[in-house]
């Protein structure tokens, strides 16, 4: 590290007193370093005391921008009634998906293959009511944990886009009746719910909420202190602040 280096990290307060001390020896015996400090000190002397040019009032453009929108207050803590809502109307929703995945399994009511009996049930119902009892436990649990709404959406909304799509054309060829197709209803219901709580979701550290405090008597140790800063900076084996600059 040469001495104009040093000289420069001390016009920014950042050299060391070891660092100062070596960098001034030199100067008292180098007249080219002893001329460049003085127009170095004079400069930024200059610099710092010249007076700040005032700039346009900008503050008419930049509040509008600050303020929350609807929606950003929706996902906050004013938003909480209406999440709890929806995830309530999901769990009624689930529950409803649920009792016709339960049904198809047992063959007690709701039938893929009407030409099945209760004795012998044909195995697409069994493979379509352990796909609705799947769905409506993914929606159980999305209720009960609110943030996982986003995970869920891509796979939910697919399968009701391409369920939706072939339940009209087979209305519309009268390969199904209304009562098939309004069977499907919960699915659409838990799509619309689940899409409304991913889009209402309360972000970890959503601007302008505090964040939880440390418990009483418990030191927060997320956030460096200013000692571990200076010994970060100055201390045990670690490279000076000179070291993790160029020069001015």
């Amino acid at each position: 590290m040469t001495s104009v280096e040093i000289l420069s990290a001390e016009l920014d307060d950042a050299a060391t007193e070891q660092e100062s001390g070596s960098a001034h020896r030199h100067l008292r015996g180098c007249a080219s370093c002893r001329d460049w400090y003085r127009e170095a000190t004079a400069l930024t002397r200059a610099v710092r005391v010249m007076p700040a040019e005032s700039g346009p009032d900008v503050t008419e453009a930049v509040l509008p921008a600050l303020r929350p929108r609807t929606l950003d207050r929706l996902r906050g803590a004013r938003g909480e009634p209406l999440r709890v809502v929806l995830r309530c109307l999901l769990v009624a929703v689930a529950l409803v998906q649920l009792g016709l995945g339960v049904l198809q399994l047992t063959g007690l009511g709701v039938r893929v293959l009407p030409g099945g009996t209760a004795e012998t049930v044909p195995h697409v119902d069994h493979e379509t009511g352990s796909w609705n009892t799947a769905l409506a436990v993914a929606l159980l649990w999305v209720a009960l944990r609110a943030r996982h709404a986003v995970a869920l959406l891509p796979m939910l909304g697919s399968f009701t886009g391409v369920l939706g799509g072939l339940c009209l054309l087979d209305l519309f060829s009268e390969r199904v009746g209304v009562g098939r197709v309004l069977s499907h209803t919960p699915v659409l219901l838990g799509l619309v719910l689940v899409a409304a709580l991913a889009v209402l979701r309360e972000p970890e550290g959503f601007p302008g909420r505090p964040l939880a405090a440390a418990p009483a008597g418990e030191a927060d140790t997320s956030t460096p202190t200013v000692a571990e800063f200076t010994r970060r900076d100055t201390g045990d084996g670690g490279d000076t602040p000179v070291a993790h600059r160029a020069s001015a």
